[in-house]
């Protein structure tokens, strides 16, 4: 099987080599027969569920990563992969190779006295939102399976336990270089060098390469949080530990997706002081890229060129946000009053607490007033000052929109929708997973099958917190 684990070429300190802890009695709960055909992999079905429930097979060899990282702002040197292991690198027929991590497999070295494994409910969850930001072209890790089995896992209650195949070019996170640099110069510059061939080649020829690679990696890291923003979406958990060297969206837990837009919005319970709300997630990236940056000292001793790194992250967030959000609002052609036309629309979005998704698309049709428009002077005022900015775009009107349909998803993976999934797959629903995959996957497309689903939610629906427990 082509089945490789490059993880091996840095010194056995970085990791501990384990197998899982197979499920018991195991079965599929869902296949991403997308990402299957996607990445040309030519397994069985059989197969894929042994590797799911915990098989290891030919090609692999397992393990658990070792890495540090600042949770909630501070640093907490006992972290590792807890309930997860990299299984390997599946070698596609192009030469490309993708992690296959196995999130739920049990207890490693640095599970901290947890039990190692996931529940259904938090893995239903990954799988979903991975795929709904994959299908918006938010760069994310992909989920290629799940599998669950007999056994009862205890959170806030029994819950069946459920593994996740997750797939990604790499899981080496910011805290990879934490670790890294906590241990000595030489540690932190074999993990460059390994991300470097591995994942940055074109840094490799750069007369800096380590400024090179800390640049692309905060200039990605800038990029996916502005596309967050864009689409309305609030990580809940952006310790360092969760934030991928690719800028992928990672790791997720109390996710969630507007519903009314609501700027300070706090999708974690645990979080009590709003650390990763929402409106702080451009600046939570700029802590974290503080903390590589400084992580980067024996590898940059210059902390101005350090400095420029989180530079070239502001700016790239900026550009990236104010450009996603034009589009959305089917514009073309950049102005320089357009920070001032979003900023202002999502003040009033706010104050009135209108559906964000509902509202953005309703925008491809400004001659028909839609209900859920605020009927309040300042929205009004927004309304004109918007139409006499459309004056300076070229775009015919079936041209703007046609843009917006295409920005705005009609469907969206709110939080009450994926609480119905998951209450419908624990009653033994295996089908309802892959379906709703399925519709995730062409968001823009009116679809009758789902259109229930697409107007806003009733009130007690709205604005679901939820836990960091899986």
């Amino acid at each position: 099987m082509p089945f490789t684990q490059t993880y091996l070429e840095i010194p056995a300190d970085f990791y501990t080599q384990l197998s899982p802890e197979p499920l018991v009695q195991a079965h599929l709960v869902a296949l991403n027969r997308d990402l299957i055909q996607q990445q040309h992999v030519d397994l069985s079905e059989q197969t894929i569920l042994d590797i799911a429930a915990g098989k290891v097979v030919e090609g692999m060899s397992p393990l658990a990563q070792k890495y540090t990282g600042h949770q909630f702002g501070y640093y907490n040197p006992d972290l590792g992969d807890g309930r997860g292991i990299l299984l390997g690198q599946w070698q596609t027929p192009q030469g490309e190779h993708f992690d296959w991590h196995l999130k739920g497999a049990g207890r490693t070295p640095y599970s901290r006295r947890g039990d190692g494994r996931a529940v259904l409910r938090s893995v239903i969850r990954e799988y979903l939102a991975s795929e709904a930001l994959h299908a918006l072209s938010v760069p994310t890790t992909r989920a290629l399976a799940i599998a669950s089995g007999d056994e009862q896992v205890w959170r806030e209650s029994l819950e069946p336990r459920a593994n996740l195949i997750r797939v990604t070019p790499t899981h080496i996170r910011f805290g990879h270089f934490e670790w890294a640099a906590s241990q000595s110069p030489q540690h932190s510059q074999t993990l460059a060098d390994y991300v470097i061939k591995h994942h940055y080649p074109e840094c490799a020829s750069e007369p800096k390469p380590y400024e090179s690679l800390l640049k692309l990696i905060l200039q990605r890291t800038a990029r996916t949080i502005a596309h967050w923003q864009a689409v309305g979406f609030n990580h809940g958990v952006m310790n360092t530990d969760n934030m991928s060297i690719l800028g992928e969206t990672f790791d997720f837990g109390p996710y969630a997706f507007f519903d009314d837009c609501q700027i300070d919005y706090i999708c974690n319970h645990t979080d009590t002081g709003g650390r990763y709300a929402y409106n702080e997630q451009p600046n939570v990236g700029l802590w974290n890229g503080q903390v590589l940056a400084q992580a980067f000292e024996p590898l940059i001793e210059s902390a101005e060129k350090r400095q420029d790194s989180l530079n070239d992250y502001v700016e790239a967030y900026n550009q990236n946000y104010v450009d996603l959000m034009r589009a959305k609002l089917g514009l073309t052609n950049p102005q320089p009053k357009d920070k001032l036309l979003i900023a202002d629309l999502l003040i009033c979005l706010d104050k009135h607490r209108v559906d964000y998704h509902v509202f953005m698309r309703s925008l491809a049709d400004l001659n028909n007033p839609h209900p859920v428009w605020p009927q309040t002077d300042d929205y009004q005022a927004w309304l004109l000052a918007y139409k006499q900015r459309l004056e300076q775009e070229t775009l015919t009107e079936a041209q703007r929109s046609e843009l917006i349909l295409n920005t705005n998803p009609a469907l969206v993976l709110r939080n009450y929708i994926a609480q119905h999934i998951i209450e419908q797959a624990e009653k033994g629903d295996r089908d309802i997973v892959d379906q709703w995959r399925q519709w995730l996957a062409s968001p823009f497309i009116e679809n009758p099958e789902w259109q229930q689903w697409t107007q806003p939610p009733h009130s007690h629906l709205k604005g679901h917190q939820l836990s960091c427990s899986s």
